[in-house]
This record gives structure tokens, sequence and C-alpha cells, in this order.
């Protein structure tokens, strides 16, 4: 059954209590929601030294995600949730009745999976890029399974030459050769980190690898990917040894990037972003406007063609 929307009074409603949340009062605590199952979550408190608790949830704040900082009452031994702090963003996904569904809640690093095999969905790619910019996500592209590609093959898919002068980092893992792992780590320190990518690009391994120490349950091998299946079906939130957290959800790792439509999807480009500033009309859409910066510089070759052409096809759909 798909989660029914708040309606305006509903919203107002919970404003109103969060803002009447009386900080002084001895049973408020505040704290960081580790895992969300069925009617309860799994809180970590934000004083130091105290362990993990169960709370219940009120019907009436929304949906309650990992990473959600949160107010709960503790009295007579039964803890409930009774507020959502304000967040940084919110990751959302479509569910299979076309519902937004909330997912992860103050991500600050979006780890985008691809790999030799499955070749790279470049479309795909410019999606997951859009939604992120849109939330001041910052991201990290993995090339995974480089171990199948010729040593000589330094830029497969040419993703660095496409990205990396955009300023989005690019980097080439392994998991058999175990190559650049270590960096994949650094990278995650100081971020609250989420995976996504299609099916068979390594996620489990890559999940697996940021976190070596935790048992994360990984099922059989699939013959046509050689790899595991992840099992996941609880969310949780992962404190990453080096520092930083990591967002394991089946519907992160698979999840179709959503758009917010009050913004411009060439805010999420930023190459044309750049540029527009140039464009003869403040309102340019970079499609056939005279003296438009973005249409000249995709025929100079300065704007990457198959970049400009994804853009034009998403601003098509945000359109419709």
């Amino acid at each position: 059954m798909a989660k029914r929307k708040l309606s305006h009074q509903q919203k107002r409603r919970i404003t109103k209590a969060q803002q009447s949340i009386n900080l002084d009062d001895e049973n408020t605590h505040q704290g960081l929601i580790i895992s969300h199952h069925g009617g309860e979550v799994e809180v970590q408190p934000a004083s130091q030294g105290h362990s993990n608790i169960h709370c219940k949830l009120r019907t009436n704040l929304g949906a309650i995600v990992c990473g959600d900082q949160v107010y709960y009452r503790q009295e007579n031994h039964d803890p409930s949730i009774i507020a959502i702090k304000p967040r940084l963003n919110l990751l959302q996904r479509l569910d299979g009745f076309g519902q937004l569904k909330a997912v992860a809640a103050n991500v600050s690093q979006l780890i985008i999976c691809l790999s030799i095999e499955p070749e790279p969905n470049l479309f795909l790619l410019d999606q997951y890029l859009l939604s992120a910019e849109q939330q001041q996500i910052e991201v990290l592209i993995v090339l995974n399974k480089i171990d199948l590609v010729d040593n000589n093959n330094s830029d497969p898919f040419d993703l660095k030459k496409i990205y990396s002068p955009m300023n989005y980092r690019v980097i080439h893992t392994s998991i058999k050769n175990n190559l650049n792992i270590d960096t994949l780590q650094q990278l995650c320190v100081k971020h609250t980190n989420v995976i996504s990518g299609v099916s068979g690009v390594g996620k489990s391994s890559i999940t697996k690898a940021i976190l070596p120490e935790t048992e994360i349950p990984i099922g059989e091998i699939s013959e046509m990917n050689r790899e595991g299946k992840h099992t996941t079906r609880t969310s949780r939130l992962y404190h990453l040894p080096l520092g930083g957290n990591l967002i394991d959800t089946p519907g992160v790792r698979g999840f179709n990037p959503i758009f917010d439509d009050s913004i411009p999807i060439a805010s999420g480009f930023r190459e044309i972003n750049a540029l527009a500033q140039n464009c003869r009309f403040s309102n340019c859409q970079h499609t056939h406007e005279p003296r438009c910066a973005v249409v000249n510089a995709v025929n100079s070759g300065e704007i990457n063609k198959n970049r400009y052409e994804n853009y034009l096809k998403l601003l098509q759909e945000s359109e419709k």
C-alpha cells in the first residue's frame, strides 16, 4: 500500500508541534535514527555513553528514515519520537504505485557505482548528478571492475574526460585486485554516504569494502555477473571506521532519481549553469535561442555533446 501524502493541515500541525518542544524538559532528548523496522526505530542518543534505544513512532510525523535527527521522550520506559529536526535534504524514490517514498535523510555524499560490465548508462548517471546537485549533495563516481579492461586503457568510457573538468571525482576500483579501496574509504570520511547504481555493478562488494569489520548479509553468487546478492531488507546507518557514516538501504541502492520541478534542469548541469549567465536572454532554455552561450559551447566542443543531449531529454521530460 502506498504511503498517504500529508495534507497541508497535517504539515502545519507537525511544524507547530516541533516548535513547541521544551528542550529543558528532562524527559526530552535528541538522537540519530540508525535503523527503521516496522513501527519502531533504533535511535542513537546524542549524549555520549548511552546505548541505542528503540522508540515507537507517532502517526502524525510523516516518514522517518535513517539519517534523521530527532527528538524523543523517554517516560515510563516507553520512549517515542516526538519530532524530526529540520533536514538538510531527503533522498526519495518512486514506489510501485508511483508514490514518493523517503529512503534517507541528511546525506552529504552520493556514491554512484558504475562498472565495466554492465556498461555504464551515462543518461542515468546524469540523472543521479542532477538529483544530487538539486539537493546539494556531493558526488563520488566509482567505476568498478576495472580489472576487466586492458591496463593501457586509462579512461574507460571517457568518464574522467567528461566529468573531471566539472570537478566531479572519478575513481577506478577493483575488489579483486584491491585497487583504490583505501582511497575509496578515505573519500567517505566526514560524510554521510549512500551508494547507488544498477544491478550487477558491485554495490554489495563496495559496501563490504567500505565496512570491512561489519557483518553485512551477502547472498548467493549470481552466475550472470559473479557478484554476491545483497540481502539487506532493513535500512541501517553504519558508522565508518575512519569517520563518517554509510546508510545502507535497498531503496537507496536502486532508487530512480527524483527531481525538484521548482529548480531549473540547467542548474543541475554544472557546465551549462556556468555558461548560462553569458546567454542573451535571462530565461534562455539553451535549445534554439539566438546568442545562446551554451549552444555555442556545444558547437565548439567545449560542452560534451552527449551531456547536452541528456540535458535536452531531461528538459523535455520536465515539461510533460
